[in-house]
C-alpha cells in the first residue's frame, strides 16, 4: 500500500465499522493463526493514524503536547524524555465522550536511560491532563512489574493497582503491537495479542481522553487505532486463580490426581480431581476436539474447577490451539506431549503453558534417565510422566534433585495408587480416580512417605566455613541432595567460589572480588574466620568445585551472584561434562535467561524475595502471577521461604511446578513449612535431615491370615539416598479399615474375624518442632 492511499486512513470522526473490521475482546493483531474477529455490534472508528504524511513537530490536527517533547520522525510519532522526573506526553482528544474503546498501537523503543524507565498508553484522560489510567510499559519487560495498569490519581500521583511481566524484554528497534479493551470498569491490556493483564479496578472514571507518555525512554508509536466498543468482556471470575479439590488425607505433600476425559459430564461429577487431559485433536476445517466434544464445550464445563491439560501428538493441531488458546485468553494451562518437540513448539506460542514430556519407551535405565531429564529441561518443560512400571524411588529421587516434578502413569487399582504414593511421584495420571482417592484417606495424621530432597547452602556453614571445599565435602558427607555454592569473576577473569562482592567477611583479606585477580584471592585463608581448625583453607575456584563431585550422586546448585558470567559459568560446565548435574540460579534475571540461551538442557531457577499478600485471593493470584512468570522463562521460582503462602505451595505442587526454597535457619520455620509441603528446602544445617530416615520398606505386600492367627509385620528403613543400605528401625502398626477385624501390639497383629484391612508399618519422631509419622506401603490383610 502506498502513502497516498494509507493517507485516506487519516482521522475519521465517525464512522461505522462492522464484522471483522471491528476489533472487539477476541481480536488479535492481522497474521494470528486461526484467529476469527466478529462484532456483537456496530462500533464506531474514533481515531486511525499512520503518520505517513506527516514530519516534524507539527502533530496530527487536534492532538495536543502536553508537556516534553513529540515529533513525527520516519512516519512515527517519537516520544523523548531525559527522565522519568521530565515526561513527555500528547493528548489526543476524542470527539464523543466515551471510555468503553479500544485503544491499540504499535510502540518501538529507540533508546531507554535504564530498563527500569517506561512508555505508556494513556486513557479516560480527564481535564485534558489528568488523573488518567495507562497501560505502561518498561524497557525491561520480563521485571516483576514490566508491566503495569497505572492511576494518575487527582493528586498527581502514581497508583499500580495492577503489575506484571512479559516473557521477553523489549528490543530496540522491534515493534510491538499494544491494545487496551476498556469497557465499564473491566479493562484488558494485551501485548501481540497475548492478554497480560485484566482487571475490574476501572471504575473512578468511566470516559475521557487517550494518548501517549515516555518517562527516560525515546519511544515511536504507530499505526494508532481507537474504536468504540459494546461488546461486554469476561467476567473477571472466570480467570481468577484458583486451588482444585483434593482428596482428604493426612498425606503431608500428597501427590495431586490427574484424571483423563471421557465426556463433559465426568468433569461435572468429579470428585478430588486436580487437573484432566485433553486429548487435542482437529478435523479437516481446524476445528479443535477432544475425543468428539468440541474443545470450547470442554473448556467451559472445566472453568474454576480443574485445570486443563493438552495432550498434543500432532503437529498439526498446534497453530489452531495455540489460537484457540489466545481467543479464549487462557493462561493456566498445561500442554502434554509423547514429543519433546511439539511440547517446546506450542510453549514457543504460549511461553506461560508449562510442559509435561510422557516418557513412552518400555525401560528406564540411567542413560535412558539421564536423557530423559536433559531432554524435559530443552523442551521447556518441568514434568515427567513416567508409566508406573518404570519408576522407582531412585528415578523420583534423580528427577527431583534436577527440580524436575514426576507424575505416575497408573493408578488403576487402590494397591497401585498406594505404590504411587509411597515412590514419592507428585501426581498420579489414575487410569481409576475412585480408586486412587480411596487410597489417599487411610494414612495416620502426618504421615510422610519420604524425606525431602535437601539443598546444602554453601555447604554446611553452621558447621564449616561457607563456601569452601571442607564445608562442602562435610555436606555430601551428610546426605545432601544439593550443594549450592556462589561465583563471581576475579578482576584477570577467573570465576571463584564466594558469596559476598567483597572477600571481607570470610577470609583474612580485603577488598572486591572483582578487583583482586586470582592469585591475590587464592592466597586468602577463607577457613581461619571461622575456627582454627579451619586455618588454610582457600577460597576454590568453580573448576576446583565442579571436578570434586563429577560423576558423584549430588546435583550443584550454582547461583550466579555476579552479572555478565552466565557464558563462562556453561562454558566450564560443559568443559567438566557436567550439564546433567548442575542447575543455575540467580537473582539477576539476565542470568538465568542468557543460561538458558547458552544451554537449555541445563535447568535455571529465579531467586526472589516478595512480601505474603493479606487475603487469599490476593495469594493465589500472586501464585498464579508468579507461575505465569516462571513458566515464560522455563525458569523454578527459588523464593524465600519468607515469601512463601500455603496456598502459594499447594498452587505450585498442582501444576507440577517443584522449587527450591532458602535460607532454613530457624528450624521451627522449616518445619511449618515441611507440613505445607515443600519438597526442596535450601537449608545451613543440612544435619537437621541427615538422621531421618529416606523411607521404610516392607518385604511383602499381602498376608493371608485365619481368624486367630497371629503376624509379625516388620519394615526397614533406608537411611542415605546414596547408599542402598538398609537399617532397623524402631516401627509400630497402624490398621486402616475395620478396626474390629485384627488387634495390634506392637509390630504384631492377632486376626479376629473375617475381613480385609491395610496395615502399615509407622515410624514415628519428632523433627523441626513436629511430630511424623514416616509410612512404608500398606501390606493387604486377608483373614478368612
Amino acid at each position: 500500500m502506498g502513502k497516498k492511499q494509507k493517507k485516506q486512513q487519516r482521522k475519521v470522526t465517525p464512522i461505522v465499522l462492522t464484522g471483522l473490521m471491528a476489533l472487539g475482546i477476541s481480536s488479535f493483531p492481522a497474521g494470528a493463526a486461526g484467529t476469527t474477529v466478529h462484532a456483537s455490534a456496530q462500533e464506531s472508528l474514533l481515531v486511525t493514524e499512520n503518520f505517513d504524511q506527516l514530519t516534524g513537530e507539527a502533530l496530527p490536527n487536534g492532538w495536543k503536547l502536553i508537556e516534553g517533547q513529540a515529533a513525527i520522525v520516519d512516519g512515527k510519532l517519537q516520544l523523548t524524555s531525559p527522565a522519568t522526573s521530565k515526561p513527555s506526553r500528547v493528548l489526543i482528544p476524542l470527539e464523543e465522550e466515551t471510555g468503553d474503546y479500544v485503544f491499540e498501537a504499535d510502540m518501538t523503543f529507540i533508546s531507554a536511560v535504564e530498563d527500569t524507565r517506561w512508555a505508556s498508553m494513556m486513557y479516560r484522560v480527564q481535564d485534558s491532563n489528568y488523573p488518567y489510567y495507562q497501560f505502561a510499559v518498561r524497557r525491561g519487560t520480563t521485571a516483576l512489574n514490566g508491566l503495569e495498569f497505572a492511576m494518575r490519581t487527582e493528586q498527581n500521583v502514581w497508583n499500580v493497582p495492577e503489575k506484571t511481566f512479559y516473557p521477553e524484554s523489549f528490543q530496540f528497534g522491534k515493534s510491538y503491537h499494544l491494545k487496551i479493551v476498556a469497557k465499564d470498569n473491566r479493562v484488558q491490556q494485551f501485548v501481540n495479542g497475548q492478554l497480560v493483564i485484566d482487571t475490574d479496578l476501572a471504575a473512578k472514571w468511566s470516559n475521557g481522553d487517550v494518548g501517549f507518555q515516555a518517562a527516560g525512554v525515546t519511544v515511536q508509536f504507530d499505526n494508532v487505532k481507537v474504536t468504540t466498543t459494546s461488546e461486554e468482556l469476561p467476567p473477571l471470575e472466570n480467570s481468577k486463580a484458583f486451588l482444585a479439590e483434593e482428596p482428604e488425607t493426612n498425606i503431608v505433600n500428597a501427590p495431586t490426581v490427574i484424571s483423563n476425559f471421557e465426556n463433559v459430564g465426568e468433569i461435572k461429577n468429579s470428585q478430588d480431581v486436580s487437573s484432566m487431559i485433553l486429548p487435542v485433536r482437529t478435523n479437516e476445517l481446524d476445528e479443535l476436539f477432544v475425543n468428539e466434544t468440541p474443545l470450547s464445550d470442554v473448556m467451559e464445563a472445566m472453568k474454576g474447577k480443574m485445570i486443563p491439560i493438552f495432550q498434543v501428538q500432532d503437529e498439526s493441531s498446534i497453530a489452531p490451539l495455540q489460537a484457540f488458546i489466545k481467543e479464549k485468553q487462557l493462561q493456566d494451562i498445561h500442554v502434554l506431549s509423547s514429543e519433546a518437540e511439539l511440547v517446546k513448539q506450542l510453549k514457543e506460542g504460549t511461553p506461560f503453558a508449562r510442559g509435561t514430556v510422557l516418557y513412552t519407551k518400555n525401560s528406564l535405565n540411567k542413560h535412558d534417565l539421564k536423557e530423559l531429564a536433559l531432554e524435559i529441561h530443552e523442551s521447556n518443560a518441568k514434568v515427567a510422566a513416567i508409566p508406573q512400571k518404570l519408576l522407582t524411588p531412585e528415578v523420583v529421587h534423580y528427577l527431583h534433585s534436577r527440580t524436575i516434578s514426576v507424575w505416575g502413569v497408573g493408578g488403576e487399582s487402590e494397591s497401585d495408587a498406594h505404590t504411587l504414593i509411597h515412590l514419592g511421584v507428585d501426581g498420579i495420571i489414575a487410569e481409576n480416580e475412585q480408586a486412587a482417592v480411596a487410597a489417599y484417606s487411610q494414612y495416620p495424621k502426618n504421615t510422610i512417605v519420604q524425606r525431602p530432597i535437601v539443598a546444602a547452602h554453601r555447604g554446611v556453614p553452621s558447621l564449616a566455613p561457607e563456601n569452601t571445599m571442607a564445608g562442602y565435602q562435610l555436606a555430601y558427607d551428610l546426605g545432601a541432595d544439593l550443594i549450592e555454592t556462589d561465583v563471581h569473576r576475579t578482576k584477570d577473569g577467573h570465576l571463584v567460589i564466594m558469596h559476598d562482592y567483597t572477600v571481607d567477611r570470610t577470609t583474612n583479606g580485603t577488598g572486591a572480588v572483582a578487583d583482586l585477580t586470582l592469585e591475590q584471592i587464592r592466597a586468602l585463608d577463607a577457613g581461619i574466620k571461622f575456627g582454627p581448625e579451619f586455618a588454610g583453607e582457600k577460597v576454590p575456584t568453580f573448576k576446583e568445585y565442579l571436578q570434586a563431585f563429577k560423576g558423584k550422586d549430588v546435583v550443584l546448585l550454582v547461583e550466579n551472584k555476579a552479572t555478565g558470567i552466565a557464558e563462562q559459568v556453561m562454558k566450564e560446565i560443559e568443559e567438566e561434562g557436567m550439564t546433567d548435574q548442575v542447575l543455575i540460579q540467580s537473582f539477576h534475571l539476565g542470568e538465568i535467561i542468557k543460561s538458558d540461551e547458552v544451554n537449555p538442557t541445563v535447568g535455571i531457577g529465579y531467586l526472589f524475595s516478595a512480601g505474603v499478600p493479606g487475603t487469599t485471593e490476593a495469594r493465589l493470584k500472586d501464585a498464579q502471577k508468579m507461575l505465569s512468570y516462571a513458566s515464560g522463562m522455563n525458569a523454578t521460582l527459588n523464593a524465600s521461604y519468607g515469601s512463601l503462602s500455603e496456598e502459594f505451595i499447594t498452587y505450585m505442587r498442582q501444576r507440577g511446578m517443584m522449587n527450591m526454597h532458602w535460607t532454613y535457619r530457624n528450624e521451627q520455620h522449616l518445619g511449618n513449612q515441611l507440613e505445607q509441603g515443600i519438597i526442596g528446602p535450601i537449608t545451613d544445617y543440612t544435619q537437621w535431615l541427615t538422621d531421618v530416615p529416606i523411607r521404610l520398606e516392607t518385604p511383602i505386600k499381602k498376608r493371608n491370615l485365619k481368624v486367630g492367627d497371629t503376624a509379625d509385620i516388620q519394615a526397614k528403613a533406608f537411611m542415605h539416598y546414596r547408599e542402598d543400605k538398609k537399617e532397623n528401625i524402631e516401627t509400630k502398626l497402624f490398621v486402616s479399615g475395620d478396626q474390629d477385624t485384627v488387634t495390634v501390639e506392637g509390630n504384631t497383629i492377632k486376626a479376629l474375624k473375617p475381613g480385609k484391612v491395610n496395615v502399615f508399618v509407622t515410624h514415628t519422631f519428632t523433627a523441626h518442632g513436629k511430630e511424623w509419622n514416616l509410612v512404608a506401603e500398606p501390606v493387604e490383610v486377608n483373614i478368612q
